[in-house]
């Protein structure tokens, strides 16, 4: 057996499973199920909760959704969400493919975001924030847009409380686990 450190030249480089719109783990469900006291502790309260519109993240704003680059970011049309979480409010006008898809004429084609675009998007999503009426928000998001926005380098299942400048940086307040 032959152990190589990460990013070496004898590493395999990334493969695609083809797994599209994975669903959580069962350390995945372990460690959001140990999260509900943390957040029913989080003060101020949060007066909404936006979602990332991956299954594994539920669905309910289109700009936190992940950067396409592997299957497991591609998604699924609006219709088979609210079929599965029939509890979740979905936007009235998402569309039917609401992932980076490049023009491509398969939707479940994987074409990687550009970053120009993911930039972009990044940018309209701290507007929308901007503008909600809402001073406290919960966002159940992905690694690049959470970092992104607060400048830290979560772990999966981790919870950061952050004071958010939408218009520049975040400066992050305190983080929990």
């Amino acid at each position: 057996m032959a152990l190589h450190k990460y990013g070496s030249p004898h590493q395999e480089p990334l493969r695609d499973p083809l797994l599209y719109d994975t669903v959580l783990s069962r350390e995945g469900l372990r460690r959001v199920e140990g999260l509900g006291a943390a957040v029913a502790a989080l003060r101020p309260q949060p007066e909404a909760v936006l979602v990332s519109p991956l299954t594994r993240q539920v669905e309910a704003e289109p700009l936190l959704r992940e950067r396409v680059t592997l299957s497991s970011e591609v998604g699924r049309p609006p219709s088979e969400l609210a079929r599965d979480f029939p509890g979740v409010a979905l936007p009235a006008d998402m569309d039917e493919v609401w992932w980076y898809t490049g023009g491509a004429a398969d939707p479940k084609a994987v074409v990687k975001e550009p970053q120009e675009l993911y930039d972009r998007r990044l940018a309209e999503l701290r507007r929308r924030l901007a503008a909600r009426p809402e001073r406290c928000l919960l966002l159940v998001s992905h690694w690049g847009v959470l970092h992104a926005l607060t400048g830290q380098d979560l772990q999966p299942g981790e919870l950061a409380t952050v004071e958010a400048d939408l218009g520049g940086a975040a400066a992050p307040v305190r983080s929990r686990q």
